[in-house]
């Protein structure tokens, strides 16, 4: 079974994982931009963590086994 709600989080946290790995230190973006994302992507992986729990009008996701 898909879920569209999961798939678009997935798809967000997939995008900014990609963007984390380009903002390597190496490179010449400073600590607070990858501060910022990494932020972001917690608070998507909270998002995603509440979706799978309860997303469903209180149930949860029917899609989450899947994964």
């Amino acid at each position: 079974m898909n879920c569209q709600v999961k798939d678009e989080l997935v798809s967000r946290l997939i995008a900014l994982n990609n963007k984390l790995n380009l903002l390597s230190p190496d490179l010449v973006y400073g600590d607070e931009e990858r501060a910022e994302v990494q932020q972001q992507r917690e608070s998507l992986y909270a998002e995603i963590k509440h979706h799978r729990a309860k997303g469903h009008e209180g149930k949860p996701c029917p899609a989450a086994k899947q994964v």
